[in-house]
């Protein structure tokens, strides 16, 4: 089996498991923090669509998507939000059920979604 991109550096391969360790953490917490208000959590099976996590509770759904993001460290929701919508993550649109959950290098939480009219 080749290497992936990141396996053929030597940077790569230090930093190689440590980002899904990271994305798990962050997860974790925000798992944590949902139930303790109410919510029932599933963690999605892949990577793949919008969400890491849906919250149910009374019948409504929430779409969430996890930034663990360790090496910056943000002062305002704005800057958080700015960062997620530039590379590497591009996260252009949030889904009208969406939420987008930041934990920055000092565990500050920004929480934000499209705005509802």
């Amino acid at each position: 089996m080749a290497a992936t991109k990141a396996q053929r550096t030597e940077r790569g391969r230090k930093n190689y498991g440590r980002n899904k360790t990271r994305g798990d953490s962050g997860e974790k917490a925000v798992r944590d923090a949902l139930k303790r208000q109410g919510y029932t959590v599933t963690q999605s099976d892949s990577g793949r669509g919008f969400a890491d996590l849906t919250a149910r509770k009374d019948g409504k759904m929430k779409r969430i998507q996890v930034k663990n993001i360790t090496s910056r460290r943000f002062l305002t929701a704005s800057a958080a939000r700015k960062r997620v919508k530039g590379a590497p993550f591009n996260i252009k649109r949030i889904p009208k059920d969406g939420e987008v959950w930041v934990f920055d290098k000092d565990g500050r939480r920004y929480v934000f979604g499209e705005k509802r009219k």
